[in-house]
């Protein structure tokens, strides 16, 4: 008898420690729900399209936008350890943030907001010497008395020709000092930081963990020095305002599997995940058109 409970409790066990992913409040893709995107607009997203109008912004720069994709992750809990890892190429993560980038630059144009080209940014002389680079690693450790120990490592990745800032604060600093001249130079209204991130969910399917979009916006001029040596700075008197963000995870039960054992389909794989993404935007669409027509 003895034998029999050990027998049910591990796999209920190790079944525990792989819905970790699918915590309560996390929602399941649903392509039948996503088809109403006003509606999934409202349970999904939280929006703040006024400040945009507010603003009038009309011309924006993406300076950042990458993905935080997991490579893998180990949970512990009760002593008992649980890890899982993927191999997916680098070329796929780029892939997909340049992905999302088109998407989100459509958005925007489609609604009367230009999106600065890239090879515009990546030609402004300050922004070069920044010298960012568009892959970083990246780890996450969380810890609690009632909640499992989590560890995780993955890439970093951003859409081709832009960087990621650097976790050292005298470097995140200098850029930091230098996007109001980046801005004013190429004369536009603001900028936007985009960032999102992938996790493994159950039989390695991928999960919309987050995915965030900030604007810095209503740039300003202002004279400092003194007479004869006049120096102009600019400011955002907006900063790091978030004009989206996912409210919840989105978990896509969808099998992935290849036709070996543990080996992933790649193109389900990615059906799966473009899936999500798309339909995250198909409702911020929505919203950013009923939002900016608003008198």
């Amino acid at each position: 008898m003895k034998r029999l409970v050990i027998l049910l409790i591990l796999p209920l066990f190790m079944l525990a420690l792989y819905a970790i992913n699918a915590r309560a409040g996390d929602l399941k893709y649903d392509e039948n729900e996503f088809k109403d995107a006003k509606k999934i607009a409202s349970k999904i997203l939280k929006n703040d399209i006024k400040k945009l109008k507010k603003l009038n912004v009309k011309k924006l720069i993406i300076f950042e936008c990458y993905g935080d994709f997991t490579t893998s992750k180990e949970v512990t809990s009760g002593g008992w350890t649980s890890s899982r890892s993927q191999s997916v190429t680098s070329d796929y993560y780029t892939y997909t943030a340049d992905r999302v980038y088109d998407i989100i630059k459509s958005v925007f144009e489609e609604n009367g907001i230009e999106i600065v080209s890239k090879d515009i940014l990546a030609a402004n002389p300050v922004y070069q010497d920044f010298n960012l680079k568009e892959q970083k690693e990246s780890k996450t450790y969380q810890n609690g008395v009632f909640r499992p120990e989590v560890k995780t490592e993955g890439q970093k990745i951003s859409a081709t020709g832009l960087g990621i800032y650097s976790n050292n604060v005298i470097e995140s600093l200098k850029v930091l000092g230098k996007l109001g001249p980046i801005t004013a130079d190429i004369k536009a209204d603001g900028i936007l930081h985009i960032k999102f991130a992938i996790g493994i969910g159950k039989k390695f399917a991928p999960v919309l963990t987050s995915f965030d979009i900030l604007l810095n916006a209503d740039l300003r001029a202002r004279e400092y020095g003194f007479k004869g040596n006049k120096k102009i700075a600019y400011d955002f008197y907006t900063q790091n305002a978030p004009i989206m963000n996912l409210k919840t995870p989105i978990i896509n039960t969808a099998d992935i599997a290849g036709k070996e054992k543990g080996a992933i389909d790649m193109d389900k794989y990615d059906k799966a995940l473009m899936d999500m993404i798309n339909g995250v935007f198909s409702a911020y669409r929505e919203t950013l058109k009923e939002g900016l027509s608003e008198k």
